[in-house]
């Protein structure tokens, strides 16, 4: 049995809520349990504050991830030395066989008498177990208080690859227009994703992109034509290595008569003053950058977009770039000779986002 005690906060937060999936394709990634039944001869004390009431613990060995809480009677008095320690294990007539434990040796009780631990980017293989039942045991003071016992059961996530856009689809009606959009590998890696697009009154041309690593989201560049103004509905599809559908979902666009211009030469900037660029004489947009708190977790509170962006007489362009694990997308779009609505997306091995944006030319 291995015993493991560092506790860390979990920081992060997926950029897309996943849709209902068309045909589900569900994966274990890990257990759940809950513990509410004493094992024999406890609790040892009658005191609230070293009594269990429940206990649960959550594992995910794909994200790397593990939370546990674990509630008491009552009030714990001050200065109690209190230590929760969570066991998953085997069931056995005899009892449950302890396989891997995980410790909170210092545990804070919150304002409803619970502790409540969960760890990030935890070395996991001890926690990729057939595991049917779990153990919680309160220790106060050094000595064995009480010791609840309960079952666990899969924990299954939906698996397969996903492509949705970065920002509300808005095109130029008669000509392509270049949009970003956000790939994910839901569950498992995959070494490429063919993102595929229909529509009535639209047509995209196939994206393929890859590597993705398993939870991980890319932003990609896809081009969109729609020969008339609409209104409708764009089907994006994406498919991993295993070819599941899991994640097909239908998305709003509308196709809009747009003027093919680009922006004047100059400073613009958003009105809530997170995004600026500068668009050259030569036609380029440099030093995009924004101030916006990126995606919580990834440790970065601005960003420049690494390159130049060249702007074509249509007036919309859109690039992806990468600089080492972390990915960059900007996507522009001249709306008048001196506004320009945009997308900055941002992502990196653990959280994505995408910030839309409109900039108006500074006088």
């Amino acid at each position: 049995m291995r015993t493991r005690g560092v506790i860390l906060s979990l920081l992060v937060t997926p950029l897309f809520l996943s849709p209902v999936p068309v045909q589900a394709e569900s994966v274990r990634v890990g257990v759940d349990g809950v513990a509410t039944t004493h094992d024999a001869g406890h609790p040892t004390s009658s005191d609230p504050g070293r009594t269990l009431t429940k206990a649960t613990i959550s594992t995910d060995t794909v994200r790397s991830e593990w939370s546990a809480t674990a509630t008491l009677a009552g009030q714990v008095p001050a200065g109690t030395s209190l230590r929760v320690d969570w066991t998953l294990g085997r069931q056995h007539p005899h009892g449950c066989e302890p396989l891997v434990t995980v410790a909170e040796p210092a545990a804070v009780v919150g304002p409803d008498n619970t502790v409540s631990v969960e760890q990030h980017g935890y070395p996991f293989d001890d926690l990729d177990g057939d595991f049917s039942c779990m153990t919680a045991v309160v220790i106060v003071n050094g000595a064995v208080s009480d010791r609840l016992v309960g079952p666990v059961s899969e924990r299954n996530r939906i698996a397969g690859a996903q492509a949705a856009p970065a920002a509300p689809l808005l095109v130029a009606a008669g000509r392509r227009t270049p949009v970003l959009l956000m790939v994910t590998a839901h569950v498992r890696a995959t070494t490429k994703v063919v993102v595929s697009g229909a529509g009535p009154g639209v047509r995209m041309k196939d994206v393929v992109v890859g590597p993705v690593s398993a939870e991980q989201t890319r932003p990609v560049v896809a081009r969109l034509a729609a020969p008339g103004i609409a209104d409708s509905e764009l089907a994006l599809t994406a498919r991993d290595d295993v070819g599941s559908d899991s994640f097909d979902q239908p998305y709003a666009f509308r196709a809009r008569k747009i003027e093919a211009q680009r922006p004047l030469p100059g400073r613009y900037e958003s009105k809530d003053g997170s995004v600026r660029f500068q668009v050259t004489e030569e036609n380029r947009v440099v030093r995009l950058r924004t101030s916006a708190v990126l995606c919580e977790g990834s440790g970065v509170k601005r960003a420049t977009y690494p390159v130049e962006l060249r702007m074509p007489r249509s007036g919309a362009t859109a690039k992806v770039t990468q600089l080492s694990s972390r990915w960059f997308g900007a996507q522009l779009m001249t709306v008048r000779s001196g506004r320009v609505r945009g997308t900055f997306a941002f992502s990196t091995p653990t959280c994505s986002m995408s910030q839309v944006f409109v900039a108006t030319r500074q006088r």
